[in-house]
C-alpha cells in the first residue's frame, strides 16, 4: 500500500501534475487578457459612431460679411472637436428674409438626424408672436441648442449727419438705411417712429449689414439703427478711430459697458406701458446667436451637441480667436433660450398687441 501511495503519488505529483498545472497557467493567462481587454476596452458610443467620418451642415440664415457670419465661421472650426466622432462642419447659407426660410426649411425639409444645425436670427423664435403669417414653424418644437452670445445694437450716424445726441433722433429727420425685414434695425426703427415719434425715413432694400453700411459711406444714408455694437468696434473700428461715425444710441435690455455715454432707448421712454413694450422688443438679444436644431433629433445627438457648444464656450482656442476678432462670447444655454421664450409668450396681450402695431412695416407687402 505504500508502495502504491508512493507510486500514485510519483505518477500523479510529477508528470500529470504538471500538464495539469500548464492547463491552469494558459487558463489563468487567458482570464487576465480577457479581464486586461475588459477594463481598458471603451464601451460602444452610438453617437460617436454616427458622428464619426460625416460631415455637419451649419445652415446660416444671414448674408456673409455680417455679425451672423462672423460668428458662424469659428464655431464652424471649433465645434467637431467637442462632437463625439469629430465630425467635419460646412456652412451654406440662406439668407433671404432674415433666416425665416432658413427656419422653415430646418422645421420642415432639413433631415432629423442631427447633420443639419441651424445658426438663425434672434427674433426667429418670437416671430409666431408677432403674427408673422410666413413663420411656418412651433418655436417649441425646435432644439435649441443655445446661444453663444448676448448683444446690444447701436445707431451709428455718420460724422455729416447733424444728429449729435440720441434723443436729437426725436426731433431731427434722418435718413436711416434697413437691414432687411424683421431684422433689429427695421423692427426698432419702426418702434421709434411709432412710440417715440421719431422722424426717421427708412430706406429698404440693403441686402444686408455689409450692403447698408457701404450705403452710408457712399452718402446714400444719415444713418443706420440696429448693428451690433460688437460688429461696429470690430469691423468698424477705424471709422470709429477717424470719427468718421458716431454712436448716438444703444438698444438693448441692458447697457453695454463700452457705451457709458451713450444713451439708451429707455431714456427717451416716458411710460410704463411703453418702456414694457421695449422689453418685449428687445428681449432677442438676450440669445443674439442662436444654434438650433430640427425637431425630433435623436434625444442622445441634442444632448451631444448641447453639451459640445457648452465645451466650445469655454475652449481657449476659440476664446482666443473670438478675442482676436474682438468679438464677444457669452453663453446663454438651451434651458435659459427656452425660459425666455416661455416667459416673452406669457406677456399680456395688450402689451402684445401694442409691440405687433408698433414694430409692423405698414407700407410693405407683407411677405409670401
Amino acid at each position: 500500500m505504500l508502495r502504491d501511495s508512493k507510486q500514485n503519488g510519483l505518477t500523479n505529483g510529477t508528470p500529470n501534475g504538471r500538464v495539469r498545472s500548464s492547463a491552469f497557467s494558459r487558463l489563468f493567462i487567458a482570464i487576465l487578457t480577457l479581464s486586461a481587454f475588459s477594463v481598458t476596452a471603451a464601451p460602444a458610443d452610438p453617437v460617436a459612431d454616427f458622428y464619426h467620418e460625416q460631415t455637419i451642415t451649419l445652415l446660416v440664415g444671414a448674408n456673409t460679411g455680417g455679425g451672423y457670419d462672423t460668428y458662424a465661421r469659428p464655431v464652424a472650426r471649433h465645434l467637431g472637436r467637442f462632437i463625439p466622432g469629430e465630425p467635419n462642419i460646412v456652412i451654406k447659407y440662406m439668407p433671404a428674409a432674415a433666416s425665416l426660410p432658413a427656419a422653415n426649411t430646418l422645421y420642415s425639409v432639413s433631415p432629423r438626424d442631427g447633420l443639419t444645425i441651424g445658426l438663425v436670427q434672434r427674433h426667429i423664435p418670437y416671430e409666431i408672436l408677432r403674427g408673422n403669417k410666413a413663420a411656418n414653424y412651433d418655436p417649441f418644437r425646435f432644439n435649441w441648442l443655445g446661444s453663444v452670445a448676448s448683444e446690444v445694437s447701436v445707431t451709428t450716424v455718420w460724422s455729416s449727419a447733424p444728429h449729435r445726441t440720441g434723443r436729437g433722433l426725436l426731433t431731427v429727420p434722418i435718413i436711416a438705411g434697413s437691414l432687411g425685414p424683421e431684422t433689429d434695425g427695421e423692427i426698432e426703427s419702426n418702434a421709434m417712429i411709432r412710440l417715440l415719434g421719431a422722424p426717421i425715413q427708412l430706406v429698404r432694400g440693403y441686402t444686408g449689414t455689409a450692403d447698408t453700411l457701404l450705403a452710408l459711406e457712399r452718402g446714400e444714408l444719415q444713418g443706420v439703427h440696429g448693428i451690433s455694437w460688437s460688429f461696429i468696434k470690430s469691423r468698424k473700428a477705424d471709422w470709429l478711430k477717424d470719427g468718421k461715425v458716431r454712436i448716438l444710441l444703444q438698444s438693448g435690455l441692458k447697457p453695454h459697458p463700452d457705451l457709458k455715454d451713450v444713451s439708451t432707448v429707455y431714456d427717451l421712454v416716458q411710460t410704463p406701458e411703453v418702456r414694457q413694450v421695449w422689453d418685449l422688443i428687445f428681449t432677442p438679444k438676450l440669445m443674439s446667436r442662436p444654434f438650433v436644431l430640427p425637431p425630433d433629433v435623436p434625444a442622445d445627438r441634442v444632448a451631444a451637441l448641447r453639451l459640445a457648444f457648452e465645451r466650445l464656450v469655454r475652449d481657449p482656442a476659440f476664446l482666443a480667436e473670438m478675442d482676436k476678432i474682438q468679438y464677444e462670447v457669452g453663453f446663454v444655454s438651451s434651458q435659459e433660450m427656452e425660459a425666455h421664450m416661455k416667459r416673452v409668450y406669457g406677456f399680456p396681450q395688450a402689451i402684445v398687441a401694442k409691440m405687433v402695431d408698433a414694430i409692423s412695416s405698414r407700407d410693405r407687402a407683407p411677405a409670401r
